[in-house]
């Protein structure tokens, strides 16, 4: 009786809070967030590419009991979202759309984990504020994050997971809640290397704060080696070549400038990733805000020194020191991927300020813009200065596919941006080539009797394999951006 008596409570308390004006608030940001995902579906920012083709492929192979530990032809990656993807492509086949949903739910997923770490730490009602927030923005996270990159969406669940975890166990650091905390420590490292930066500061805070969880010890290590259990198994069969390649201290320097600018304006949405282009065109005034959120930083992270919000003052002031020991996050300082990890965190951090309505409004409000500017500069530009400065397949490539059944081609090679999106837009019908991911399409090409040669049109004027091959007798065929090299 008495539970009936809660749980109608609580129901009242739900309804109660979906018709105020807190709400309609939260509503509202959910469809924002939704319609900024269908945006970035359609437009020209959601054209899929060979490394999301990849994961669909990797799906495909796993349906039939093909499965791997990483992404293919990586050392790092792991294949959970692959796993949590089969069911959708074994109900519905496999398309663009089913792939997608995945990355979607789990970061729908962290932000009702963002709002029960924020319940924990920020309190009522910025901790709901955090979590709509987290939904609509940061601007990269909804182009990234719609995309199925692999890992890059079990960055930011593993992020906000181990957040919870930890502020539980200084609530009460029994055996099965640091046991817990292990087991989702070793998934997440299996999955995602670049959970370290977030799980080392995590597990140092929570040792600070409530050091009995130490005696516990003997559950949660067993339990992180069984989570990281597939990592371990792979890299003593391949020598540790999953471990990452330090940088030297001048590498170390130069990422951690990288970070301070321009990947954290990105992030925040004061630049547009790609190409820089700033929010707000005045760079003094960029400047006063980017100096303006430091010093709300340090003036925070002195204030709540001895809360529990200070498990995110220091999870973000460690963060950068840990991430620039790999050399791998400084090959890459067009785009702010490298940072999503972080972003739960972030949007706990700023979320802190609305604790009254019209305040979350306005916050919220404005958040919604920034990903909206930011979101349009993108898809202006990602045709033309495309991240890894190569051009991009279209996302209807029904001409190339007709052109290569009309020259009876099921067996090609061909440059990597177009290979993998050919091998998944034709559920593997046609065979496209590229030893960069999966040897086994490699044999099958060369196996074939008859085979031809695929590349994008504006990279052939000068190349010497073309011209090799038009003297062995392959006929050059034109189908917009791509040239196909076909046999008499």
């Amino acid at each position: 009786m008495a539970a009936a008596v809660t749980v109608t409570a609580q129901l009242a308390r739900v309804r109660g809070l979906a018709l105020s004006r807190w709400g309609l608030l939260f509503g509202l940001a959910g469809l924002a967030g939704l319609v900024l995902r269908v945006w970035v579906h359609l437009a020209t920012m959601g054209t899929p590419d060979s490394d999301e083709a990849v994961v669909g492929l990797m799906v495909r192979h796993a349906l039939h009991g093909q499965f791997t530990t990483f992404y293919w032809g990586q050392a790092y990656g792991g294949t959970q979202e692959v796993f949590l993807t089969v069911p959708l492509f074994f109900v519905w086949g496999s398309s663009l759309i089913a792939l997608r949903v995945v990355p979607v739910v789990l970061c729908a997923a962290a932000a009702l984990l963002v709002w029960r770490v924020g319940r924990r730490t920020i309190g009522e009602p910025a901790a709901g504020v955090a979590a709509a927030l987290f939904w609509i923005w940061p601007p990269y996270n909804l182009v990234w994050l719609t995309h199925q990159q692999n890992a890059y969406a079990s960055d930011v669940f593993y992020c906000s997971l181990l957040l919870l975890l930890a502020l539980r166990i200084v609530e009460r650091p029994d055996a099965w809640r640091v046991g817990l905390f292990g087991l989702v420590l070793g998934l997440a490292f299996w999955e995602t290397l670049q959970i370290v930066p977030i799980a080392v500061p995590v597990i140092g805070w929570t040792v600070w704060k409530q050091p009995r969880c130490l005696r516990s010890l003997w559950a949660a290590v067993p339990l992180a080696i069984l989570g990281a259990l597939p990592w371990i198994v792979w890299n003593l069969e391949h020598g540790w070549a999953s471990l990452m390649v330090r940088a030297n201290g001048s590498e170390y320097l130069h990422s951690l400038r990288l970070l301070a600018s321009p990947l954290l304006p990105m992030t925040f949405g004061l630049r547009t990733p790609l190409t820089g282009q700033l929010l707000i065109p005045s760079r003094a005034l960029t400047w006063l805000l980017y100096v303006g959120l430091v010093a709300l930083f340090a003036y925070g992270a002195f204030k709540m020194r001895r809360s529990n919000v200070s498990l995110l003052y220091v999870v973000a002031a460690a963060f950068p020191f840990v991430w620039a020991i790999s050399r791998r996050v400084s090959s890459l300082s067009a785009t702010p991927r490298f940072l999503i990890v972080l972003t739960p965190v972030l949007a706990l951090l700023v979320a802190q300020a609305a604790t009254k309505y019209p305040r979350a409004a306005v916050l919220l409000t404005l958040a919604c813009v920034v990903s909206a500017v930011s979101l349009h500069r993108i898809d202006i530009d990602v045709s033309a200065v495309h991240p890894r400065g190569v051009p991009v397949a279209p996302r209807d490539l029904s001409p190339l596919i007709s052109a290569l059944d009309r020259l009876h081609l099921t067996r090609v090679e061909g440059d990597y941006w177009i290979a993998y999106r050919l091998d998944f837009d034709t559920r593997e019908r046609i065979v496209a080539a590229n030893p960069m991911r999966y040897p086994p399409y490699e044999r099958l090409f060369r196996a074939a009797p008859r085979h031809g040669y695929v590349f994008f049109r504006q990279n052939t004027g000068s190349s010497t394999f073309a011209t090799q091959l038009e003297a062995r007798g392959y006929h050059r065929h034109f189908v917009g951006p791509f040239v196909i090299y076909a046999p008499s």
